[in-house]
């Protein structure tokens, strides 16, 4: 017999009623029935008088109701001691993650993360990609969620990409691009932009007109911004666009009008960065849900482009 088999001989007991038990446990009656049964003839013992108007505990039935629930409540609480020790077993994760690129995933992730380690104890630290890459190298940090590094600030680490966003800009729905599908970055207005603020993110400048394909002294950033929703705001109010990843929509909502770029396909990865050679236990179990959450993406949108065949 099991502990399942117990709390169905619970909820009948304290229904009186086989249709009101299933329905509290989320069951149709016949499966209830036969569990109910099966735990009769496990026992060989009658735990139930049934007629066509009531259902009645017998002595033996009321005998156990107690001895029941005192099983249950007790492994209830073995499991709450079990989820506390294997919670100690797990250093509290220290994540940097970048907000922006990673708020469409970082909810699935970590909740991920928390089925595979149980009470395990998460800080967040809301970083930048270079404040992550000084915390990693520092080992202040177990992990970052971000876009992919250059080449040359990936010596001991490694990067798991889990998406990949287009590129474009964001801009008011009022303003004169709002009515354009696609842009190409020749016409996007390189003298007034809006976007982030070079002593917070200075690889921002640079990203910038390296895809808008000229020099940095070429790009204006007219007004500057300390995070996205500041970005976000700066554009709604028409200022000016900005160029940005996809993956700010996420954020944005339909605040804004985000337009891909079409001559020149460009894109931004976002993924789990880490130390190589990572042995605690805890960054195992983060990048074992990061690939986890990546694999149901890529299933998701294969359901949603195709349907169920």
């Amino acid at each position: 017999m099991e502990l399942r088999h117990w709390r169905y001989f619970i909820a009948v007991a304290e229904e009186l009623n086989f249709s009101r038990a299933a329905q509290r446990l989320h069951v149709s009656q016949p499966p209830l029935s036969r569990q109910i049964r099966d735990l009769e003839f496990e026992l060989n013992v009658k735990l139930f008088e049934r007629n066509r108007q009531e259902v009645k505990l017998t002595k033996v039935g009321r005998a156990l109701l107690a001895r029941a629930r005192e099983l249950i409540r007790n492994a209830e609480a073995l499991r709450t001691q079990a989820d506390k020790m294997v919670a100690e077993d797990y250093a509290e994760l220290q994540l940097g993650y970048a907000p922006a690129p990673t708020a469409a995933i970082i909810a699935g992730i970590l909740s991920r993360y928390h089925e595979l380690a149980p009470g395990a104890p998460v800080t967040l630290h809301d970083l930048s990609l270079s404040e992550i890459l000084t915390g990693l190298k520092a080992k202040k940090l177990h992990a970052g969620l971000t876009l992919r590094p250059r080449a040359g600030e990936m010596r001991g680490l490694k990067f798991e990409v889990l998406c990949r966003y287009s590129v474009g800009i964001i801009c008011a729905d009022s303003g004169s691009l709002a009515d354009l599908s696609v842009i190409r970055p020749s016409s996007v207005p390189m003298d007034n932009l809006v976007g982030y603020r070079a002593a917070d993110f200075p690889e921002y400048h640079q990203w910038v007109a390296k895809v808008l394909g000229v020099s940095k002294n070429r790009v204006a950033i007219t007004q500057e911004c300390d995070g996205v929703m500041s970005v976000i705001a700066a554009v709604e109010s028409g200022h000016a666009p900005a160029v940005v990843g996809e993956f700010t929509t996420a954020v944005a909502g339909n605040r804004v009008r985000f337009i891909p770029f079409a001559s020149k396909a460009s894109y931004m990865d976002v993924g789990l960065l880490f130390r190589k050679n990572e042995n605690a236990e805890n960054v195992k179990k983060l990048i074992a849900s990061s690939l986890d959450f990546k694999q149901f993406s890529k299933t998701s949108s294969v359901v949603l482009r195709h349907g169920i065949q």
